[in-house]
């Protein structure tokens, strides 16, 4: 309740890029929380008067949402924290400047941006995926993809639909590519090719691309390519690697779909290491996967029972 000095921090956004900070400073008495309000209730007429200061590195829009989403890093303020002598754990108000004017809606404090600090009420019960598969100081990838596809998949699996275990397969292999090199031609082979051991299976990375193409699109396995003879057909199958080995020549490729899916999950592990030293990295998979819906992530809208198809 103690007078003491507190922070308005400004990011100032340009053309969608943020290099650059801003900082004001005041003396205040009162809880955090009257500080904190004080704060955002000066912040129009304060952003045009605060010291610029470069950030250790730029940010785009989704980046400093994804950035807020872990909690703010001081360390991005330190020159100007110092510059001020700021003590220990300040009070600070974080707005963003965009284009000139402060997005008071973004207005907030260090702490973590879940989803229910986004501000507004929303229909319907979510529940946000970084505060559920975060533990401690880990991110638990392998529950997060476990839980959005490899249930469902092996479900699949166990009642031997193959068809649709083998699309919802592939559609996870997109959206993990995806997440890893975003919207960019050729983003499914190069995560095969990066992560998975995709030759423990008996096909390649360009065999299982037109695969998904056909499968996902038509539920086939003649793509345009396979159609032209440019690359070979591939058939899921499930039983013995010695059965197939005695299965009469064929016009396909048949493949172990089984095996195909524990070499994916395999890569899932493999893939989700890279995180581990990458904090940069980790920003853009939460930039990316908040736009991922999934079965646990569609919001019910009534607590009436939900009637059966």
């Amino acid at each position: 309740m103690s007078s003491e000095r507190i922070f308005n921090i400004f990011i100032f956004f340009d053309d969608g890029t943020a290099s650059e900070f801003g900082i004001r400073h005041c003396r205040r008495d009162g809880s955090d929380v009257e500080k904190l309000a004080f704060l955002q209730s000066i912040v129009v007429e304060e952003y045009p008067k605060a010291r610029r200061f470069p950030l250790r590195r730029s940010f785009t829009s989704a980046q400093w949402l994804s950035q807020q989403r872990l909690g703010m890093d001081l360390g991005l303020f330190e020159e100007g924290f110092s510059y001020y002598n700021a003590p220990k754990a300040p009070v600070v108000c974080l707005t963003a400047i965009v284009d000139g004017l402060p997005q008071i809606d973004l207005s907030t404090d260090l702490s973590p941006f879940w989803g229910n600090k986004i501000g507004k009420e929303l229909p319907g019960d979510m529940e946000d995926w970084l505060i559920k598969y975060t533990e401690g100081n880990s991110f638990r990838f392998d529950k997060l993809i476990r839980d959005d596809y490899f249930i469902a998949i092996r479900t699949l699996f166990n009642i031997r639909h193959l068809a649709s275990a083998s699309k919802l397969l592939m559609s996870c292999i997109d959206t993990i590519a995806f997440v890893e090199y975003g919207d960019a031609n050729g983003n499914f082979v190069r995560w095969i090719d990066s992560y998975v051991d995709i030759a423990r299976v008996g096909i390649t990375s360009a065999e299982l691309w037109e695969f998904r193409n056909s499968i996902v699109h038509m539920t086939n396995i003649a793509s345009r390519k396979v159609l032209a003879g440019k690359v070979a057909a591939i058939m899921p199958y499930i039983g013995s690697d010695d059965m197939a080995s005695k299965m009469a020549p064929m016009e396909f490729k048949p493949f172990n779909i089984y095996n195909l899916i524990l070499a994916i999950n395999g890569g899932v592990g493999k893939w989700a290491e890279t995180y581990n030293t990458d904090r940069d990295k980790f920003l853009v998979f939460i930039e990316r996967y908040d736009s991922i819906i999934s079965d646990s992530r569609l919001a019910e809208f009534t607590t009436a029972p939900v009637a059966a198809c």
